[in-house]
């Protein structure tokens, strides 16, 4: 049985009656040759071995148009693979293929009854086997197109019963009657074989069904992670160009309202500017949580992987969670033995945080249970909670940015929706697996393993001395800001002189340069934004300015983006950086130890 060709992708048709009537009469054109080829030997077999009849014309003339028939159908067959036609055009060439095989039918029934030798029992038998042959031929042959079956051998063995009808005694009679017989099985026999091709050409259809379907479901799944990447690509796109446009601001604001605060007002406006400055610490967290997830995103976070000690990370987590737990009335227990971790502490820490904080924020009753286990060569880390839990089609669905399942209302002191996507994205970059065990109304259990450490390989960090780099003394020191954002520079002025700087600020380099031409005091700090007009940013101006005074400025980056490839390139820069919206408290500390180092350096020169 010949195999299936794929449907006609230039036509596509979608019929499949259509299809399948195609496939028939394309199987049968395949098996031509073998027909007419076996035909054309058969016959010339025929006229060599069957003795000369009285009307010795009959024999060639016979002969002969079974050749022409034979060239005639090899000419069919020949433009049927040259034109390859398309499943449409299939039962036009259904009907040449009956037309040929009918006019062969017809050509052997009348040469078996032509060419009948009376009295020659052996040329008889011939005559008979050469029938059923043919037959036999036909019913291999010809089962995919059941119509070209029934005008060939109908006629082929009907005519050769009757040609053994010349004789009517029993021998011959009895030859006739086979012939019907086997006429009547060999139809039985045929159809139930073209019912079990047509089977499995409906099968092999189905399967090119179903494998098309697999190919359109593969390329959809595809696209769809296309679009998804494509839409996580827009969407960071989009939190960085928003983020930096409402950190500028948020940084202005923040900035004016510590200068505020360290001026002097009555009760009443300080007052008022106190909770202005809770509402700029809420701005502060929220973008703050921002930038870690770009961050991470970025890959721009450094893992510092070391052997410590579990429990006091442990203990100092429950303790920061503690006053809000016991403000809800819920227990918060810590259940952890002396182990040791290999793992990065601050990071583990910061996991652990979001994930007790998380537990403690959405537990209305109950308790909290933060426990450690040996499991194998792991640590497994658990927070138990006795919160409303968690459906089981949402597991993966809280893991994304901005999702929380019980806050409608979006009420901050719910959390923001970021921890965690932040803990997820921790615990990948740590590979630290993370899982989740959740019954609705029961509560949930988020537990992640880390690898066991040995005792002996843990190094206690150093001692270190404060240096109290908050109260380091500002006075008279020379500092250029530089920031596109004109209330900005404003602002940085504003706080800057409060802490006894003088300050010089400018949007660009060029106009940087342009101020100082007045002066001849090298600056003792720089404070660029890192993105600035026209393409320039603060690594250049901070090197443009350096090259202008042949020294190696102390400098750092302030910046309100969160774009993966601008973090990646700020980080890589090794200058400190700041994010916007920034802490004043923060911003101190960096100008304080900027300038120490840059102080000690020039001592030990």
């Amino acid at each position: 049985m010949t195999s299936l060709a794929a449907p006609d992708t230039a036509t596509q048709p979608t019929d499949r009656a259509l299809l399948i009537e195609a496939q028939k009469i394309r199987t049968h054109y395949r098996g031509m040759p073998a027909a007419f080829v076996g035909i054309a030997a058969v016959a010339t077999i025929i006229g060599v071995a069957l003795p000369r009849l009285e009307n010795s014309f009959v024999m060639p003339v016979w002969v002969a148009s079974v050749y022409i028939l034979t060239v005639a159908r090899f000419l069919l067959w020949r433009n049927y693979h040259r034109k390859n036609p398309p499943a449409q055009d299939a039962r036009r060439w259904g009907f040449y293929a009956i037309v040929v095989y009918g006019i062969s039918g017809v050509i052997w029934g009348v040469g078996n009854f032509v060419l009948y030798t009376p009295g020659q029992i052996e040329y008889q038998i011939l005559l008979l086997f050469v029938s059923l042959g043919a037959a036999m031929g036909a019913l291999v042959g010809q089962i995919s197109y059941m119509p070209t079956f029934y005008v060939f051998i109908y006629p082929l063995l009907i005519m050769s019963a009757i040609s053994f009808l010349r004789e009517l005694d029993v021998i011959h009679v009895t030859f006739s009657v086979l012939m019907l017989v086997y006429l009547a099985v060999g139809t039985r026999l045929a159809e139930s074989l073209h019912r079990a091709y047509l089977e499995s050409v409906n099968l092999r259809f189905e399967n090119i069904d179903l494998i098309e379907n697999l190919k359109q479901q593969k390329e959809a799944a595809v696209q769809a992670q296309h679009t998804a990447e494509e839409a996580n690509v827009a969407k960071s796109r989009f939190l960085a160009a928003a983020s930096h446009d409402l950190r500028q601001p948020l940084h202005a604001m923040s900035l004016f309202v510590q200068a505020l605060e360290e001026s002097e007002l009555p009760n009443a406006e300080r007052v008022m500017l106190s909770n202005v400055r809770r509402s700029v610490d809420a701005m502060e967290e929220l973008f703050n949580a921002l930038l870690d997830v770009s961050k991470l995103d970025a890959g721009v976070v450094p893992v510092n992987l070391s052997t410590v000690p579990l429990q006091p990370i442990m203990e100092r987590v429950v303790a920061q969670s503690q006053p809000m737990a016991q403000d809800k009335g819920l227990g918060l227990r810590l259940r952890c033995a002396p182990v040791y971790v290999r793992t990065d502490p601050m990071l583990l820490e910061r996991i652990l945080r979001n994930l007790v904080s998380n537990a403690v924020c959405h537990t209305a009753r109950g308790r909290v249970l933060v426990s450690c286990r040996r499991h194998g060569g792991s640590i497994r880390l658990e927070v138990w909670d006795t919160g409303p839990g968690i459906p089981a089609d949402q597991h993966q669905a809280i893991f994304r940015e901005f999702i929380q399942l019980n806050n409608p209302e979006r009420n901050r002191l719910k959390g923001l929706g970021l921890g965690l996507a932040i803990v997820e994205r921790l615990c990948n970059l740590l590979h630290h697996p993370l899982t989740l065990r959740s019954r609705v109304g029961r509560g949930s259990v988020f537990a992640l393993s880390v690898p066991r450490g040995v005792a002996h390989d843990y190094q206690a960090p150093p001692a270190t001395v404060h240096q109290g780099l908050g109260a380091f003394d500002f006075a008279s020191k020379f500092v250029l800001v530089i920031d596109n954002e004109i209330a900005v520079q404003e602002g940085m002025r504003a706080l800057l002189e409060k802490w006894g700087c003088k300050v010089l600020s400018a949007g660009s380099a060029a106009e940087m340069l342009t101020h100082l031409s007045n002066t001849s005091r090298p600056p003792d700090l720089i404070i660029s934004d890192y993105r600035l007009c026209h393409e320039e940013n603060g690594i250049q101006v901070i090197e443009q300015l350096r090259g202008e005074f042949n020294t190696d400025v102390p400098a750092f980056l302030i910046t309100g983006d969160t774009s993966p490839a601008w973090l990646r390139e700020a980080e890589t820069s090794g200058l400190p950086i700041l994010h916007k919206p920034l802490n004043p408290a923060r911003l101190r500390t960096l100008m304080a130890g900027v300038l120490s180092a840059a102080d000690s350096a020039g001592k030990n020169n």
